[in-house]
């Protein structure tokens, strides 16, 4: 696990403190893999959004439902060369 991916299972566990984590696999929707709502996923996004000092458009949400694809997310954007 790299560091984002610890980050995100961080605020994960925040939303889904009784979730097992552990079993999760990068590709899980995660809605389903560990019952979370809209709200908590939005909630989770807003965390990591200020973690990250990243801006996570709401109309991404739906391409983020798995630990993989938020990962590629945020480290492409944290990674992103800013405009002069």
């Amino acid at each position: 696990m790299n560091d984002t991916e610890a980050v995100i299972k961080k605020h994960l566990h925040r939303v889904a403190p009784e979730a097992n984590l552990d079993q999760l696999r990068p590709e899980d929707d995660l809605g389903n893999a560990l019952d979370i709502d809209s709200m908590d996923f939005y909630t989770m996004m807003v965390a990591l959004s200020e973690e990250f000092g990243v801006e996570v458009p709401e109309e991404e949400y739906g391409q983020l439902r798995s630990l993989k694809s938020i990962t590629t997310f945020l480290e492409r954007s944290v990674n992103r060369p800013m405009d002069s």
